[in-house]
């Protein structure tokens, strides 16, 4: 009953959190800037919102086949069109539970390419230290931009106390799991084998990222999928007269406040126009309606984009079925 609950708010609570900022945002609007939301999906230049979701939709595409070159060394080719699905797939599955998405995203492989879910997940895992390092580097450009560093961290300050509490809380679930995990280690011999196997695998999957052949490709890949993430900023920004002149300290900035919205909310929900409006203020620009386009643009573009790969790669049969039959 308690694992049910826990799971229900691992679900519900994001979302009621994203829903309750999103009317506390649209609440605290003025009328100027309410009247400017609704004329921005009529008055913008919609070539250079094209052009944004283009963009968009090459990183993603990038992506799908920059995954190829990690699972190359351990001996599997999955066909362009089933990675790039399984992405699209994992996107559209974190907004109903965070983080879900790369196992859903390992999973598919699994089913459709016969990659070891370990292995899998051990790729992606190599992909997030890749874009964690990419965002520092990022957050390291913004800071030698910004002119005004300390106001955008008040954007993002939740609170310190409330911070450490969780911290503590989370650790402590940590140690509990971690010695629960041990125990059953060392008096189970069966859980001990699944383990060594499961480990045996996802270590293989980690040496990928020394093992491929093209890593400078894989560097290529990495290099585009962030340039294209940060310029869609200015890309779509070129839509609005009251945006178009963005410093790129505005676009640098915005872009780290509303990757750390994506990253804690379900698709930003609720933050990400809120924090980026901020983001605008801090730079003199009174455009609330830039934000709202934008997450209204790039959320209808990934559930709809991850929708329909969800649909397509499901329509294949399973490679396990097949043998068997």
């Amino acid at each position: 009953m308690k694992g049910k609950l826990f799971k229900i708010l691992k679900i519900v609570l994001p979302i009621g959190i994203g829903v309750y900022l999103t009317w506390y945002f649209f609440s605290g609007l003025t009328d100027k800037q309410i009247d400017q939301t609704k004329n921005a999906f009529f008055e913008a230049n919609y070539f250079w919102i094209l052009l944004g979701v283009i963009v968009s939709f090459l990183s993603h595409l990038s992506r799908a086949y920059r995954w190829r070159f990690l699972l190359d060394p351990l001996g599997y080719k999955p066909k362009l069109s089933n990675a790039y699905h399984a992405v699209m797939s994992g996107y559209v599955i974190n907004f109903t539970v965070p983080r879900s998405g790369e196992i859903a995203r390992a999973g598919l492989l699994t089913n459709y390419e016969k990659v070891p879910f370990e292995k899998g997940f051990a790729t992606i895992v190599i992909e997030r230290v890749i874009d964690v390092i990419m965002l520092a580097l990022v957050v390291f450009i913004s800071g030698l931009l910004q002119a005004n560093s300390d106001e955008i961290n008040q954007i993002t300050n939740t609170g310190e106390e409330g911070s450490n509490a969780w911290l503590f809380y989370a650790l402590g679930g940590m140690v509990v799991f971690g010695l629960t995990g041990l125990i059953l280690y060392f008096k189970h011999e069966k859980f001990r084998n699944f383990c060594n196997e499961k480990i045996r695998g996802f270590w293989e999957g980690l040496k990928s990222i020394w093992t491929m052949k093209k890593k400078w490709w894989f560097i290529v890949h990495t290099v585009f999928i962030w340039v294209c993430y940060v310029g869609g900023i200015w890309v779509f920004a070129q839509a609005f007269p009251e945006t178009a002149h963005m410093s790129a300290g505005c676009v640098f900035a915005a872009f780290v406040v509303g990757a750390a919205a994506i990253a804690i909310f379900p698709g930003g929900i609720g933050a990400y126009p809120a924090w980026i409006t901020a983001v605008l203020a801090v730079y003199s620009i009174d455009f609330a309606a830039y934000g709202i386009f934008v997450w209204v643009v790039q959320t209808v573009m990934l559930v709809s984009l991850g929708l329909i790969s969800l649909f397509l790669i499901q329509r294949q049969p399973k490679l396990a079925e097949v043998e068997k039959s």
